[in-house]
């Protein structure tokens, strides 16, 4: 209908009344037809009715697009008590649809404001019914119990709550009386609602009652009394509904008596239920060392478990050592461990530790006959989301990890080392050493011997081609013939 200004101004358009039930899939629909009529928000009067039907949710109008934080915002702001949330609605949709589509980017936008303003204000409130319903059982008309709570809101939030208490007591049959309105469920179908109650409706304490009083006594901490945050998070306009509020201000007086009681009540390790307190990990560690063979490579791997030479250490997982025979003819030195060698502590369980495997086989060789480790001992990487992305290790990261190393191979005496890839090469053999240039070449310093490969991430990072992988596999077969030209007599 159309009606005349409530102003003399004769500028002023007529304005039309709209009457929704208030609820905001009904304000929705009629939204949609106001903008595809052109009506501007000016001449709109919202009237909430509650004898007005329910509009249905539909599909809506194809042509017309808004952001969908628009839309989490506005479903929120709807349920707000104050009367003027329709027309702001209809402001920033019209807004929104009519050339300002970023609209809800602008932070500092009145309107925007606004709506934000209301959205937290049922997000707080919708908090505080969930943290704060508290069900009372009752005898249901089948004979099986019935739990019904009180709750009295800031804004119409209880249909915008309910799925929650559906999907939280979903076993259960409740009703959650308010003075605006009534939500019901049997155990099944939907939630169903029916007008406000008086609180006379809400049954008083019963079984359950001791319960909550013994759980939120058990539960409270006297050390971490703070009155006003408990006041913040907990107001006082609650605790009339809240069985275990009667016992607040007796907790809060006795607090400062419990925590001197707890601090002079020291209990011992025979006293303690579980048993006798374990060991701290540390403490593991160092008794592990002690009782470890002096001078083996096992007591050496234990010890660098302990290594604290470079940041690395502090992201990564643990400490990944060598693993093989010792002594053993070969030695495979790698760069560093990777994602899944973080996690099980073994070198070369990943992806290129089992291209490593299919190569050592084509070559003749055997793996288990092998000592395979890294040039540096944690994984160095970057987070993206989930995933943990491989970075080189700088040289000041090298060379603390470099005393390690020499122990390793002062312990495994190998009769040729394999320097799969840059680092490793240039960590043995100084910073002039190329793979490009050197690969496959037995070099000899200072009474060892070397032979320099690539590493098998790099064969993965180029999609394992066949003329890769075989060039892989006749480096590998070069040290397994030099090793027999050194052991031939």
């Amino acid at each position: 209908m159309t009606q005349k200004s409530l102003f003399d101004d004769a500028d002023t358009p007529a304005l039309t009344a709209v009457r929704i039930h208030p609820d905001f899939t009904s304000w929705q629909q009629r939204a949609r037809q106001l903008l595809l009529d052109e009506v501007p928000p000016q001449r709109v009067w919202w009237q909430a009715d509650e004898t007005q039907s329910r509009a249905i949710a539909t599909a809506g109008n194809a042509n017309i697009r808004v952001p969908k934080p628009f839309l989490t915002q506005a479903r929120a702001a709807s349920c707000h008590r104050n009367g003027d949330r329709w027309a702001l609605l209809y402001h920033l949709l019209w807004r929104m649809t009519h050339g300002e589509h970023h609209l809800m980017a602008l932070s500092s936008d009145p309107l925007v404001v606004q709506l934000h303003y209301y959205a937290k204000a049922v997000s707080r409130d919708v908090h505080k019914m969930k943290a704060f319903v508290r069900f009372r059982a009752v005898d249901g008309a089948d004979g099986d119990p019935r739990y019904i709570a009180w709750f009295e809101p800031d804004h119409y939030i209880v249909e915008y709550a309910a799925p929650f208490f559906q999907r939280r007591f979903a076993n259960m049959c409740w009703s959650i009386l308010t003075p605006d309105c009534c939500a019901h469920w049997e155990g099944r179908g939907e939630v169903w609602f029916s007008a406000g109650a008086d609180k006379a409706a809400a049954p008083g304490d019963d079984l359950v009652e001791e319960t909550w009083r013994c759980y939120y006594r058990s539960i409270f901490n006297p050390a971490r009394v703070k009155i006003q945050a408990m006041l913040s998070e907990m107001p006082q306009k609650y605790w009339k509904n809240l069985p275990e509020a009667r016992l607040i201000p007796e907790l809060v007086r006795e607090s400062g008596n419990r925590v001197d009681t707890m601090t002079n009540e020291v209990k011992t390790a025979e006293q303690l239920r579980c048993g006798p307190r374990p060991a701290a990990p540390e403490q593991t560690l160092n008794d592990a060392i002690q009782h470890s063979e002096p001078g083996s490579i096992q007591q050496l791997a234990l010890a660098a478990q302990k290594c604290r030479n470079c940041p690395l250490w502090q992201p990564a997982t643990q400490t990944v050592f060598g693993a093989g025979p010792v002594p053993a003819p070969i030695m495979l030195i790698g760069e560093q461990p990777g994602d899944q060698e973080d996690l099980t502590g073994k070198p070369f369980v990943g992806p290129a530790g089992a291209l490593l495997n299919h190569a050592l086989t084509a070559a003749g060789l055997r793996r288990d006959e092998l000592y395979i480790t890294n040039t540096v001992k944690h994984f160095k990487f970057r987070a993206r989301g989930k995933r943990r992305l491989h970075e080189r290790p700088r040289e000041e990261e090298i060379q603390a990890c470099a005393p390690w190393l020499a122990a390793e191979i002062d312990q495994v005496q190998p009769d040729i080392i394999v320097c799969l890839g840059a680092t490793a090469a240039q960590a043995q053999l100084g910073q002039g050493m190329q793979v490009t240039r050197d690969r496959g070449k037995v070099i000899t310093r200072q009474g060892r011997h070397y032979l320099i490969t690539v590493h098998p991430a790099y064969l993965l990072r180029n999609g394992e081609s066949p003329h890769d992988l075989e060039r892989f596999v006749a480096d590998l077969q070069v040290a397994a013939r030099h090793l027999q030209l050194l052991r031939s007599p």
